[in-house]
């Protein structure tokens, strides 16, 4: 198991570095001079004089390489340095939007996960029935729909006609339930479909045929037999989906007018603010990386023989 984890350890520092890199140089590929960018949307008098101090003061007539060393000490010192549009250290202003893309996330995720193997587990039991034919119609319909789309419907229906939640903001759990719900539904066809596979890949395997012939519950089967063998897939497949949930978070944010990381990343774009997309690129890195890590570890807890063939007894 030690091997297992210094493996996996060793691959997501590497895969952070890479990250590192391509957040740093892409960047500057952008289009645009981030100081020009600065003087417009400020209505400042741009002189050359003052761009020329403006890119000395951030290090921008520097070489590339000397920037990006002088960028990743820092980072490793948990300093991402200052934003250069609005001057605010860049750690602090990303963690307290993102602890906002964080929660919606993390709640998408568990409705992902109960919608998930709850109907995909029915429908596969229950192949070929009424509910497994709805089923795979709803999930088909859901599947068609962009995200954005269904935001507007439940926005109209549960918030507008109905009632029942907040319309837009953000401040109580209530504020939480839509935009995580929208999220969450743009998945969940994927993960019903791939449960719903797997439980019936497990059926015809042997020790399952002969489970059912010793006379166990069906409820028993399900959990010993066919949700085990199910879910090291699941779970590396729902790891992989992270980083787009994150993503898809900032973007559901700006439906639903709530401060997360979407809106401020949307201005850092628009001033061309280098250490502030820099600094959220690596983040995404890092929660993607270990996300991914953790999901690893658990599938090789549960499943030895994932352990086996990296070589570890």
């Amino acid at each position: 198991m030690g091997r297992f984890l210094v493996r996996r350890i060793g691959s997501m520092v590497s895969a952070l570095w890479g990250v590192s890199l391509i957040a740093f140089f892409l960047i500057r590929v952008i289009p645009g001079d981030p100081v020009e960018a600065y003087f417009a949307i400020n209505q400042l008098p741009a002189s050359v004089e003052a761009m020329n101090a403006i890119r000395e003061e951030q290090g921008f007539n520097k070489p590339l390489l000397a920037q990006y060393a002088s960028w990743i000490l820092g980072v490793l010192q948990l300093d991402f340095g200052k934003s250069f549009s609005s001057g605010l250290d860049v750690a602090r202003s990303l963690a307290d939007k993102f602890q906002v893309t964080v929660t919606i996330s993390a709640a998408a995720l568990i409705i992902i996960m109960c919608i998930s193997v709850s109907v995909g587990v029915l429908s596969a039991v229950k192949q070929s029935s009424l509910f497994d034919r709805m089923t795979r119609t709803t999930v088909f319909m859901i599947a068609s729909m962009p995200s954005f789309w269904l935001a507007f419907i439940l926005v109209y229906v549960v918030a507008l006609k109905w009632g029942l939640l907040p319309l837009l903001g953000w401040g109580t759990w209530q504020h939480m339930i839509l935009p995580s719900l929208t999220l969450a539904l743009g998945f969940c066809p994927y993960y019903i479909r791939l449960i719903r596979a797997g439980i019936l890949e497990q059926l015809q395997q042997p020790h399952v045929q002969y489970a059912r012939a010793r006379g166990l519950k069906e409820s028993v089967i399900v959990r010993r037999y066919l949700l085990k063998g199910t879910l090291p897939s699941f779970l590396t497949s729902l790891a992989m989906t992270c980083g787009g949930l994150l993503g898809g978070a900032a973007i559901i944010e700006i439906v639903f007018t709530i401060p997360g990381i979407g809106r401020h990343i949307l201005l850092a774009m628009e001033t061309r603010d280098y250490t502030v997309l820099q600094g959220f690129i690596l983040l995404i890195g890092f929660f993607y990386t270990a996300i991914n890590f953790a999901a690893d570890l658990f599938c090789a807890i549960i499943d030895p023989r994932i352990r086996l063939k990296e070589g570890v007894q």
